[in-house]
This record gives C-alpha cells, structure tokens and sequence, in this order.
C-alpha cells in the first residue's frame, strides 16, 4: 500500500501529464486555426502525440484510484423525484392530454383526396423545375455563345470626333 507522499507524487505526475496534454491538444487546435493547409503526414504524427499522452494516463490512473472513495457532490434534493426519474411511461396527465390531441385530429378525408393533394403538389414542383431547368439551359447557352461578354467602346475623344466628321470613320 502506497503511503501519503506516494499518493500525492502520483497525483501531481497526473496532474502535470494532464496540463501537458492540454497544452498539446491547446497547440493543435492553434496550428489548424492558423495553418488549414496542414499536411496529412503532420496532423497524423500530432494526434499519434495525444494518443500516446492519453495511453499514459490512462495507465497510471487505475494505479491511483484505488487509493480514493468517489463521494457524489449533491445528492437528488428530494427522494421522491427518484420513481419520477425510472418512470418508462408518460405522465398520465400527458397521456390524457395526446389522447385529446389525437380525437380532434380531423380523420374526415379519405385517402383519394389525399392521393389528389400529393399529385397536384408533385405536378407544380415538377413545372417548377422544368422552368428552372429551361431558364438555366438558356443562361448557360448564352454564356457559351459569349452574349455577355463587356464589349470596350472607343474612347471618344474630340480629335476622334473631329476625324469622323472630316473622313468620315473613327480611323
């Protein structure tokens, strides 16, 4: 059985290997953040890190804990609530209250009607993408055919004004 001084060494060599993940983990999350063109090889050998750093600590915890009682910080406030917590069934009030819901639902409309509105909403949103495919297939034809393409005009300056008007071209 190990004494004080040993649990407390132990303690604080989990404690420094924790502060020691957490700054690796701190610098990982920097490098991504500032460097996102990180190579594969990289993150790789930076997560094998932290797993290793993990392994550690998770070896030398079983070690430890056998020496300390894990005591809850607060217990449930009232012992009643506990049946409420393990209940597997709805709350009467909440079943009664679905119970209702589910009487005034309007059961009236047969399944044809139904079939009749899932059609007439299929029909418009096909229309709706035929005329969205046809809008796009001609944007992209005029596209092709380099319709908007910004054509440069002459500067018209009074020289070339002058010489249009002598020869009769802008040249």
């Amino acid at each position: 059985m190990q004494s004080g001084g040993d649990v407390d060494r132990a303690l604080s060599s989990i404690r420094a290997r924790a502060d020691h993940l957490r700054h690796t983990v701190a610098r990982l999350e920097h490098n991504l953040a500032w460097n996102p063109a990180s190579t594969w090889p990289e993150l790789l050998s930076q997560y094998m890190v932290i797993s290793k750093q993990l392994e550690n600590m998770n070896e030398e915890i079983p070690d430890l804990v056998q020496h300390f009682a894990c005591v809850p910080r607060m217990s449930t406030p009232n012992p009643a609530d506990i049946p409420l917590l393990l209940r597997t069934r709805e709350d009467p009030e909440m079943e009664e209250e679905e119970r209702q819901l589910m009487a005034d639902k309007p059961r009236g409309k047969n399944t044809e009607a139904l079939q009749k509105l899932v059609m007439a909403h299929n029909d418009a949103v096909e229309s709706l993408e035929e005329t969205f495919n046809e809008m796009s297939d001609g944007l992209l034809k005029a596209i092709r055919v380099n319709k908007y393409v910004v054509k440069s005009k002459p500067q018209s300056t009074q020289t070339q004004q002058f010489k249009y008007i002598e020869s009769g071209t802008y040249e």
